[in-house]
């Protein structure tokens, strides 16, 4: 019993159909893993909100302190927007997650304990955020490298 040769464009064809589907498959799978417990950038989402709570309370405490500590809250805000965002396209099933809001810490007792606690949580950020930079996906890295950065950045800017 004779079978007919397959000719080459039905070969080219299905060829082309699997370089079309494995890498698809490969995205699927990779994507499948990722609704499982809390998404990478919960962890620096709630880092920024606590460090511009207690930003904005330590400007609100001690007058002496808030034109230093203003710019940090206020960029400390933006990077918990940007990571929510972030969280929340990639993640929809996290949105009530990264919608918690996040009580005002109680004051530090001096201004020099207010920065000292800032830049000591401003310090953890940027070395938890250069880390996951590393090892996130590589769409994800530049978001977390530049949160880092500007927490590097804003440890200079207090006493």
């Amino acid at each position: 019993m004779d079978h007919p040769s397959p000719s080459r464009r039905s070969v080219l064809r299905a060829t082309a159909g699997l370089a079309l589907v494995g890498p698809a498959l490969t995205v699927a799978a990779a994507c499948g893993n990722a609704d499982e417990g809390p998404d990478e950038l919960e962890a620096p989402l709630a880092a920024a909100r606590a460090d511009a709570a207690l930003a904005t309370v330590a400007g609100r405490s001690f007058p002496d302190l808030a034109a230093r500590v203003g710019p940090v809250a206020t960029a400390r805000r933006a990077h918990a927007d940007a990571l929510a965002a972030e969280v929340r396209r990639a993640r929809p099933d996290r949105a009530d997650a990264v919608a918690a809001p996040v009580a005002d810490p109680a004051p530090p007792a001096s201004s020099a304990a207010a920065a000292t606690a800032l830049k000591t949580s401003l310090g953890a950020a940027r070395d938890a955020g250069s880390e996951l930079a590393v090892r996130t996906a590589r769409y994800r890295s530049g978001l977390v490298a530049s949160v880092a950065a500007a927490c590097g950045g804003l440890t200079e800017t207090l006493p």
